[in-house]
């Protein structure tokens, strides 16, 4: 995660490297990226970076049930430095991949005769869905650079998090 972080960051200061490391195929040097995006920034989704992104989440699931960090601090980092997505749209697409995976997750669960707290559950999701709005009116002021400091910054925030957790137990 902190590999991750200073990556982020370093691309932040460079404004040509915010939308990742794929480079378009307007700019002149050859790229050879897995994942390269056109001139408008569509992605080109060959079958080669088809598999990387497959590989990418594959250990980004890996990583988040490892750890037990959030999914977004892991999924948002890898679409913006494999896919070379804007830090924005990122974090929507990474919202939407956990969004899915929670619902399979929590169909599996009570599929398996188990029970969740209602009355927890509901506290959570007014809680989150507060933050979120929150978070979304200030992303909405923040550059794309900005924002990926911001990112990165809570990413160390979490790393040292689960580190000293991972010490203490």
């Amino acid at each position: 995660m902190l590999v991750v972080a200073w990556r982020m960051w370093a691309k932040s200061r460079n404004p040509g490297l915010v939308t990742g490391v794929c480079a378009t195929e307007s700019q002149a040097t050859h790229d050879r990226s897995a994942c390269q995006r056109d001139e408008t920034g569509a992605l080109r989704l060959t079958s080669k970076c088809a598999r990387l992104l497959v590989l990418v989440g594959l250990v980004t699931g890996i990583l988040s049930g490892m750890f037990g960090v959030g999914g977004g601090f892991v999924i948002v980092p890898a679409l913006v430095l494999f896919s070379g997505m804007e830090i924005h749209r990122a974090v929507g697409t990474s919202l939407f991949v956990i969004v899915l995976i929670s619902i399979s997750g929590v169909a599996s669960y009570l599929l398996a005769g188990k029970q969740l707290s209602l009355e927890t559950t509901l506290l959570f999701l007014t809680g989150g869905f507060v933050g979120m709005w929150i978070g979304g009116v200030l992303a909405k002021r923040l550059s794309g650079a900005s924002l990926q400091k911001v990112f990165a910054g809570a990413v160390v925030f979490v790393a040292i998090f689960v580190i000293s957790k991972s010490v203490t137990l």
